[in-house]
Order: structure tokens, then C-alpha cells, then sequence
């Protein structure tokens, strides 16, 4: 699949993906009383562990995230039930990783056929059909099903039903914004991406696939820390993507009012278009990481514009490497 027509095939996937980890959730036993789980993944899935840890502790389950090669690396087990992110689950630091440790086991993949799917005692599949080189479709409804996941072990679901909707309007409305500043971002010699809490993903992802996608310098910070030292360098050669509505709201005032091209991905309805300030206003959903699937939409068609006006296709990476995939398909 292209990664234009992985922007606009969301919205459907998202429905039908859900519906499929709905009825899978239904035979993941809960889990025991006091039970410590793990959520490891590499590359984009390890973006979504670390944001999805936090919103899982605030529904009362014991989570933390870390990257498939820290559980690869680790002396003896780390938690009694890991969770295990892969959309082709061929992720060879991630089936390593399994390969190590002991436990309740659990996948989330694309491909229950998969070498990580071969690993585990349950498999949540996606059923979110072809993806495209960058991740789309395999990264929006991994959020998603992780979302449901948490909910489940809960005991306290959200209404996701309008999700899909939802991310219809965000890129039908954040397109035409995005074509009218990308000459800007176009233009950054580095473009930062900010984030906090569940928008966490948000950062990581976006920097990722804007690498991807457009071959551009990205960075990606967390809110917070960013405040701590990273912005010494900004400067109107810098263009700045802030994810958020807490503190992220001043930070985008201030980094526009240095001259950074500044765009603002937000629920908040209450700051105005700038000089070097444009906002895009999402819906609020009913879950942190349902917000986190909106968020990274407004990113997506800022990569495809990017690459299109540097003539890239976003079609396939330059530098393969031979070890971090198992197998072909």
C-alpha cells in the first residue's frame, strides 16, 4: 500500500480492526490480582508502549514499557505477563526477546501466522489488512487495540464506537492546513517534535515517519524535558510540531514568538493562528490513546506533503537492513 492511501484507508481500518480485537478480547483471560505487565516493542511499537504504560496505570493495572532489546538484555524475568507489540510480528529484536523470557506472554500483531505469534500463550490480531512502508494503518490500529487491551484487564471500557469517524474529519480538515504551511517546514533545517503523557507516541512516531517519509532532520522531546535545555538552539531555521493541550499550549505561543515555524496538533479550542502559529483542532475522544491516534494523523499528511514536494514516493527505505525482520512475505 502507498503511504497516501495508508493516510486515508484509516479511518475504515480502524472500525474493522476494532471489531476484530473486540472479539479476540473476549478469550484473554484477566489478569492475576497484583500483576506487574511489561509492553515491549521496537521502532514504532516501542512508541506506543511508552506512552500506552502511563494510561494504563491510571486505569489501575500495573504497566511500565520498555524497548525489546532492554527485555532481551535483562538477567532474569521482569514482569509476570509481557505484552508484545510487532505489526508483522517479525520483528527480530521482539521475537528475541520473547525467545528470553518466561511467563504469560501475550502478542499483538497483524499476522497470526507470525514468528511472534508462534511465541505466546494469546494473540490479539489487528485484522487491519495491508500497511504501508511507513507505518499507517499497522501503527494507528496497534494503538488502538492496545487501548481496548488496557480497558479490558480494567474492567473499564470507553466508548470507542466514533473513533473512526472521528479521524475521517481530522484528515479531511488538517489537510488543506498542512499544504499551506509545509513550505515552512520545508524549508526547517531541523524540524522538533514535542509531546507529553499519552501524546508521548505522538512525538516518537511523528519524528520517525517525518525521517521516513521525507528524509528531513527530525527530533523528538518530551514536553517537559524539552524545557530543560533542548530549545537553546531554536531559532527561525527550526519548525516546531507540539502535540498537546497542557503545557504545550505556552510552549507553542513561545517557540512562534521565536520565529519557529509552529504547528500546534491540540483538542484545545482556545489558541488563535499566528504569524508563525497554526493550530489544528481535533475532536475529543473518549480515551488518551484514542487522542493519540488522532494526533498522529495531522503528521502523516505533513510527511506524504513533505516527500511529495521533494519528489520522494515514501515508498520503500534506502538503507534495508537484513537483520530486523525474520523471514519475507
Amino acid at each position: 500500500m502507498r503511504f497516501p492511501d495508508g493516510i486515508d484507508a484509516q479511518p475504515e481500518v480502524l472500525r474493522t480492526s476494532a471489531a476484530a480485537v473486540r472479539g479476540t478480547l473476549d478469550r484473554i483471560a484477566p489478569l492475576d490480582e497484583g500483576a506487574v505487565v511489561a509492553l515491549v516493542g521496537i521502532g514504532a511499537s516501542e512508541h506506543v508502549a511508552r506512552s500506552a504504560a502511563p494510561v494504563w496505570r491510571r486505569l489501575g493495572l500495573r504497566a511500565f514499557a520498555l524497548s525489546a532489546t532492554e527485555l532481551a538484555d535483562a538477567p532474569g524475568p521482569v514482569a509476570d505477563v509481557v505484552v508484545a507489540m510487532s505489526e508483522s510480528g517479525r520483528s527480530a529484536e521482539t521475537v528475541a526477546a520473547l525467545e528470553s523470557t518466561s511467563g504469560r506472554r501475550v502478542a499483538i500483531t497483524n499476522f497470526a501466522d507470525s514468528p511472534l505469534a508462534g511465541l505466546v500463550d494469546e494473540v490479539i490480531a489487528l485484522d487491519s489488512g495491508p500497511d504501508s512502508p511507513v507505518y499507517t494503518t499497522g501503527y494507528t490500529a496497534t494503538l488502538q487495540a492496545v487501548g481496548l487491551l488496557g480497558e479490558h484487564w480494567a474492567g473499564r471500557g470507553s466508548d470507542w464506537s466514533a473513533l473512526p469517524d472521528q479521524a475521517a474529519r481530522v484528515i479531511d480538515d488538517a489537510r488543506p492546513v498542512i499544504e499551506s504551511v509545509v513550505q515552512r517546514f520545508d524549508e526547517a533545517r531541523i524540524i522538533d517534535v514535542v509531546g507529553s503523557g499519552a501524546s508521548l507516541t505522538t512525538a516518537g512516531e511523528g519524528a520517525l515517519l517525518l525521517r521516513e517519509a521525507a528524509r528531513a532532520f527530525t527530533a523528538a522531546h518530551e514536553t517537559y524535558n524539552y524545557l530543560h535545555g533542548p530549545m537553546e538552539p531554536l531559532d527561525p531555521s527550526v519548525g516546531c510540531v507540539v502535540v498537546g493541550a497542557g503545557r504545550e499550549l505556552r510552549l507553542a505561543r513561545e517557540v512562534s514568538a521565536l520565529g519557529c515555524s509552529t504547528l500546534l496538533v491540540s483538542t484545545d479550542t482556545g489558541v488563535d493562528a499566528g504569524d508563525r502559529l497554526t493550530p489544528i483542532r481535533l475532536p475529543e475522544p473518549a480515551s488518551p490513546l484514542a487522542r493519540s491516534v488522532l494526533e498522529i494523523l495531522p503528521l502523516q499528511l505533513l510527511g506524504w506533503s513533505l516527500a511529495s514536494r521533494r519528489g520522494l514516493r515514501a515508498d520503500g527505505f534506502r538503507y534495508e537492513q537484513d537483520d530486523i525482520k525474520l523471514g519475507s512475505r
